[in-house]
């Protein structure tokens, strides 16, 4: 008998032929971009603002840095021995010429006055009998012959007589300049100091005792030093009133004016600088001994200036440069020399033409010798 089998159908083949046409309608977006070609779209040039220079007339300045002082300052001394016994005055108060401050015992000097004045009262007296005397025994020698040495000896007492009334003299005048001294007054109008004794307290034993500064402080002096080609830009004109201007720490704009009123006339060979000293009113007070202040002075008038906004100045390792565009609006880095700072726009020495476009705006999007789009804008104070 003959057995016949059936072939079992391959079940496997479905499940394999989904995941081939699964995998290839995936593809198909793969493939359809190879086909596509890449390309590159170049940016659009970068856009800046770009002004030509203020031409405007501005000043010259020296600048420096220096540091306030008195115009007048003393130390007060106890110029006697004694206790003292009254301070008269109010630390850190404003005193005039001649109000009293310290009292130094006065009464011992005073009995020494009195006395000097008391011998002062006897050589007078002894000093107009010594005239009588005299002018007797003169009478009496043109009769009496005998009489001629006593007149003589008269003129010797008188003459005597004379000279102890100039030396007790002398000792009132010491008496009471000595006296003086135990009322100690301000020399001059100015600032007193806080005081650096106490009542009761001896003072002016073996030394000088120093009771207490005084300052005057108005007008006030600014010192400083300039280099010595600054220096010798000043000495080359001789009798000019050099005019400064002074702001402290916290000031600005330079709102303090005066005058330069001296100017050493050597050069410190140790440091290569030349010492100046400015006097400026001081009415207000502001500016005290020991202040740290800037300075500048006034050194001329720079006609047809060249002006650009301070903020395009930038930093390079050679100094400091600006942007500029070429006729063809190709990025320029030129370096440029600095002048005097006029508000917010900063005067440029040279490496900037008056026809030059300066990039003013936009510097942080350009590169040396690209191009740019340009905007004008105008160059204002």
């Amino acid at each position: 008998m003959m057995v016949i089998k059936r072939r079992e159908e391959d079940t496997s083949f479905w499940p394999a032929r989904s995941r081939l046409l699964m995998g290839l309608v995936l593809m198909l977006p793969v493939l359809a971009g190879c086909k596509a070609r890449n390309t590159y779209h170049k940016p659009p040039p970068p856009e800046v603002d770009v002004a030509r220079p203020l031409k405007q007339d501005v000043t010259t300045y020296l600048y420096a840095t220096g540091q306030m002082t008195a115009t007048r300052s003393v130390n007060l001394v106890a110029r006697v021995q004694g206790f003292l016994q009254a301070i008269d005055y109010r630390d850190g108060a404003f005193v005039h010429k001649g109000d009293l401050l310290f009292l130094i015992e006065p009464a011992p000097y005073a009995a020494q006055a009195q006395q000097s004045r008391a011998n002062l009262a006897s050589a007078l007296a002894r000093a107009a009998f010594g005239v009588k005397q005299f002018d007797r025994y003169q009478a009496l020698a043109r009769f009496d012959s005998g009489s001629v040495q006593q007149a003589q000896q008269t003129r010797a007492d008188r003459d005597s007589a004379d000279a102890s009334v100039l030396q007790a003299q002398a000792a009132l005048q010491q008496a009471d300049i000595t006296y003086g001294y135990t009322h100690v007054t301000a020399p001059f109008d100015g600032f007193v100091s806080a005081h650096l004794v106490s009542v009761g307290q001896l003072v002016g034993s073996g030394q000088a005792t120093e009771l207490a500064q005084i300052s005057a402080l108005d007008p006030i002096w600014v010192n400083f030093n300039v280099s010595e080609q600054d220096g010798a830009r000043l000495l080359a004109r001789p009798g000019e009133k050099w005019k400064l201007q002074v702001e402290g720490p916290d000031e600005s704009d330079y709102p303090h004016d005066g005058r330069v009123d001296y100017i050493a006339p050597t050069v410190d060979p140790a440091t290569g600088t030349l010492a100046l000293r400015g006097v400026l009113d001081n009415g207000d007070l502001t500016l005290r001994p020991g202040n740290f202040v800037r300075i500048r002075v006034m050194t001329g008038i720079r006609h047809n200036a060249l002006l650009v906004p301070a903020e395009c100045i930038g930093n390079d390792q050679g100094g400091r440069t600006v942007f500029v565009l070429t006729a063809e609006n190709k990025v320029a880095l030129r370096p440029v020399a600095l002048g005097p700072l006029v508000g917010r726009l900063q005067a440029i020495e040279h490496g900037v033409a008056a026809e030059d476009r300066v990039i003013v705006n936009g510097v942080e999007s350009i590169r040396t010798g690209e191009v740019a789009v340009p905007h004008e804008v105008q160059v204002t104070q």
